[in-house]
């Protein structure tokens, strides 16, 4: 996968956790899980690509 790829991949999974995450913490009275989810997705992109390149 070249990067451009796995920049679209990661942002479109960093949308779709933000939105999940939040209509899931708006259940339950937590709009925060959202922006959350979104950072905790994103950091594991981070980790995951950074892990790869070596």
């Amino acid at each position: 996968m070249d990067n451009m790829n796995q920049v679209f991949v990661a942002v479109l999974a960093a949308l779709t956790a933000g939105l999940l995450g939040a209509l899931l913490g708006d259940a339950v009275k937590f709009r925060e899980f959202g922006p959350i989810a979104a950072i905790a997705v994103m950091g594991g992109f981070i980790i995951y690509f950074n892990d790869t390149k070596k």
